[in-house]
Parts: C-alpha cells; sequence; structure tokens
C-alpha cells in the first residue's frame, strides 16, 4: 500500500491510500482502489493522520468511512452479492431476499451501518415473536451480509452479528412424525376419492420417499413403466409458464424402483393425462411433466404440501404432519420391515448412510430385536 499528501488549501490537507487493485463483484473487472481522507491542519498533523492510516492498514483495522445505512448496505449485499452467486440455487436467493426485504430491512433501515452493534440485533430478537428457528435463519443471513462488509467491502472492522451473545437457536425436535401403515392406508383412500393424479402423487411420494421438488419435477421421460423404475435427475425450483429446474439436493441423480400396483396407477394416470390433452388441444401446453395443472403447466411446489394435503389429511382422519414428512414415512415403515439402509439411504438418495441411520435411530430398537430373534433362531439345535 502507498500514501501520499497533497495540500487542498491553507488549513486543509487530502491524504490518498493506494490500496492495491479491486475486483468489482458485479461486473469483475479490475480497478485500481483508492481512498481519500480530508485532514484540517498543519502538513504535520496530516502526516501524523498519514501514519496512523498506513498502521492501522498494516494491522487489518482500516476500514472506509460511509453514511451507508444498514438498510441500503443490505440491499446492496442482496443485488450486487447475493443475486450473483454462482454457488446458491434460486430458491435459497428467493428465502434471502424475502428475509431481508421483509424483516431485516424494517428492522435496521435507519441504523447507520458503521454504528450497528451486536445490542440492536440482539434487540431484534429479544423483541421478536417469530419461532426461534426463523430467527435463527435470520441470524445467519444477517450475519453472511455483515461478514461480507467486513471482509470484503472493508465497512466494519467487526461483524457485530459474531458479538451477538444470546443467538437465536432453533428448538430441536428429535422425534420423527410420521405415519403408520394403517394412517397411509386411510390417507390414500381418501386421496384415490378425489382422483387417479393426486392418489399416483402421494402414494409416490409414500413409495418412494422423493422429495416435494423432485416430484413436482418429475417427467414422463424419468418414468419407465415396464421396467418399474423412476430415475430422479431434476427438481423443480420454480413453477408457473417458464418452469426452472435444478439438479436433486445432493447434486445426483437416484434410480428407484416401484412396486407393481404403483407402475400399473402411474399407467392410469398417464392415460388420463393423454385424455386431458386430446381434449384441450392447443389450450395444454405439453411439457412432459408427469404432475400438472390443467393447462399442462408443472404444479405449484406449496399447492400439494400446504392446500390439498391438509384437507386430504383432514378429510382421512390422520395426525397432522407436514408433506416432507411422507418421506420419513417412506424410510421408517421400510427400515420397520427389515429392508437393509443401505437400500433406504438409495431410495432417499441420501449422501452417505450414517445421515441415514442417524435420522432414523427411532427405529434400530425393532431392528435389534428382529436381529436377535433372527439369530436366536438359527442357533437352535
Amino acid at each position: 500500500m502507498r500514501g501520499s499528501l497533497r495540500k487542498r488549501s491553507k488549513v486543509s490537507w487530502t491524504i490518498t491510500l493506494t490500496l492495491g487493485r479491486k475486483i468489482d463483484p458485479k461486473t469483475g473487472k479490475s480497478k485500481v482502489n483508492q481512498k481519500t481522507y480530508t485532514v484540517r491542519g498543519t502538513k504535520a498533523e496530516a502526516e501524523a493522520k498519514l501514519a496512523e492510516l498506513l498502521h492501522q492498514y498494516n494491522r487489518g483495522e482500516l476500514i472506509e468511512p460511509t453514511k451507508m445505512t444498514t438498510g441500503e448496505w443490505l440491499q446492496r449485499w442482496i443485488d450486487v452479492y447475493v443475486k450473483n452467486s454462482k454457488k446458491k440455487r434460486l430458491r435459497t436467493i428467493e428465502t434471502y431476499e424475502s428475509v431481508v426485504r421483509r424483516h431485516l430491512i424494517p428492522a435496521f433501515d435507519k441504523i447507520p451501518l458503521q454504528q450497528l452493534s451486536a445490542g440492536h440485533i440482539q434487540h431484534y430478537y429479544n423483541t421478536s415473536e417469530l419461532a426461534s428457528s426463523t430467527l435463527e435463519q435470520h441470524h445467519a443471513i444477517l450475519h453472511q451480509a455483515l461478514k461480507v462488509a467486513t471482509i470484503n467491502e472493508r465497512l466494519l472492522n467487526v461483524n457485530p452479528a459474531e458479538m451477538v451473545v444470546e443467538k437465536p437457536v432453533a428448538g430441536k425436535n428429535l422425534e420423527v412424525q410420521v405415519w403408520d401403515e394403517e394412517e397411509v392406508r386411510r390417507f390414500l383412500t381418501v386421496a384415490r376419492g378425489i382422483g387417479t393424479e393426486v392418489e399416483a402423487f402421494y402414494t409416490l411420494a409414500i413409495e418412494t420417499g422423493m422429495r416435494k421438488g423432485e416430484l413436482c419435477g418429475l417427467m414422463w421421460d424419468d418414468v419407465d413403466i415396464n421396467a418399474r423404475r423412476i430415475s430422479v435427475r431434476r427438481t423443480l425450483l420454480k413453477a408457473g409458464p417458464e418452469p426452472v429446474l435444478g439438479v436433486p439436493k445432493t447434486g445426483r441423480g437416484r434410480a428407484i424402483t416401484i412396486s407393481p400396483q404403483t407402475a400399473s396407477l402411474l399407467r392410469k394416470h398417464q392415460l388420463r393425462q393423454k385424455e386431458l390433452k386430446l381434449s384441450l388441444g392447443g389450450a395444454y401446453k405439453d411439457r412432459d411433466f408427469v404432475f400438472t395443472k390443467e393447462n399442462g403447466n408443472p404444479i405449484q411446489i406449496n399447492n400439494f404440501g400446504q392446500r390439498s394435503f391438509a384437507n386430504l389429511i383432514e378429510s382421512a382422519g390422520v395426525k397432522k404432519i407436514r408433506f416432507h414428512d411422507l418421506r420419513h414415512t417412506c424410510a421408517t415403515l421400510l427400515l420397520a420391515k427389515g429392508v437393509n439402509p443401505k437400500i433406504v439411504q438409495e431410495r432417499l438418495g441420501h449422501s452417505d448412510i450414517s445421515m441415514t441411520l442417524n435420522r432414523y435411530s427411532h427405529v434400530t430398537p425393532t431392528m435389534q430385536d428382529q436381529a436377535a430373534r433372527l439369530l436366536g433362531d438359527a442357533l437352535q439345535f
């Protein structure tokens, strides 16, 4: 780093620090990174200020003075860093934008960024009526935004989110909510009464353990009914006239074998869908999705999870669970039936078998009992 001093007037001096070159995160172009400071006083006082700035820089303590508010910084972080990220998934970017716009900017908007303290952040958590799990998410997003301001932009010496003493922590619900076989039968019976597509959707969800986005992004090209095999290759990130698709959560696809009954149900659903296409003609947009709206567009990711699903649960008279718990139900029923955990891992698409075993440890006692009885019977003489 270099520093220079230039007389501005009789009583003021301009200090220019050249801090090398800086990459613009939005354009990717390199430019000279210079900071200027104005000092009123004598030349000796200006030289002392220059020496102080150089010392701060060498210790990593030099920050750029700014009048930017915290709200302005949060919006800049979203526009420059988050939206241009090559690593964050579309759903993650949308979540960050929503949290910043609806919660963080209203809470910290007018506070000057360089005056934001851990106390401000702690007050937000202490006075909020949001769930601890939601606040934990807010803290993670705010921490990321302020980390960029501290490290990348050098607008802060210390990340104030790092200094919060009582950070929000989501309550750990270790008990997995699942249905037993009887509840599954009652639920699917009600789904059958609604229609073939609804029955097929939920049957596939429970039998395969596929994630909601994977089901909504499933195409007929991924389904081999004769071989009773489904290839999970993509997930629906955003529905609508121009749907956006991405890779599965783990970044890898997988193949899942389905039962003869489910294969037959899918064949029936496919026939009904072809009849719908013929009846609607050009009004049907054939995008090859297995589960669609009446116009051929993929179903909204939240429709089944929040509306139809809740209504079906109420009609079936079974306990309330989340849509994602159908995935847990699949794994639990398979493990309880003695299916090899490796097979369960492959069906669910877990990256490692330890994740499967740890997540469904509540089934382990049953498996242990089955193993003991099998071995005991084998050793009888």
